[in-house]
């Protein structure tokens, strides 16, 4: 898998209609279609979850782009990793293979907070999102998820 800037998604987003529908929930691989279906959208709460740390989805659900950025106003960091996360008994941030920052008061980057882009380069949904864990620094605060997989 590849991670690509936003210019390009935005592209390949904008190449493929976004349409929500009936999302593909089997193995990995395999043309879908040419219609993007969002399966996951907006602010993503983990406040109801041990530790704070939570899975995007909790069964395996297959995605062709994914991206995660820290809520903008938002004060904390967002740490994006597997489910080591989720069993670390120290610090959460250690095993997470990311971290966001929040672009809390406006003052750079034209206002936008870090983001995290996963795509799959051959559009085949092979992004299991049930092996991509968050957990916001500050309980309460949400990242904002997007992801989408070909239907």
């Amino acid at each position: 898998m590849k991670a690509l800037g936003a210019g390009a998604a935005a592209i390949a987003a904008g190449v493929l209609r976004g349409q929500s529908g009936n999302p593909y929930n089997g193995p990995a691989g395999g043309s879908r279609g040419g219609l993007l279906s969002t399966i996951v959208t907006g602010p993503f709460d983990t406040s109801s979850q041990p530790n704070g740390v939570r899975a995007l989805t909790v069964t395996p659900q297959f995605a062709t782009y994914v991206r995660i950025q820290a809520h903008p106003g938002q004060e904390g960091k967002i740490a994006i990793g597997s489910a080591a996360m989720a069993t670390t008994a120290g610090n959460i941030a250690d095993s997470a293979f990311i971290e966001l920052w929040p672009n809390w008061d406006g003052s750079v980057d034209n206002g936008r907070s870090d983001t995290w882009i996963i795509n799959d380069p051959t559009w085949l949904n092979t992004i299991d999102l049930s092996q991509i864990y968050v957990w916001p620094e500050i309980a309460g605060e949400t990242p904002i998820v997007t992801a989408f997989q070909l239907v």
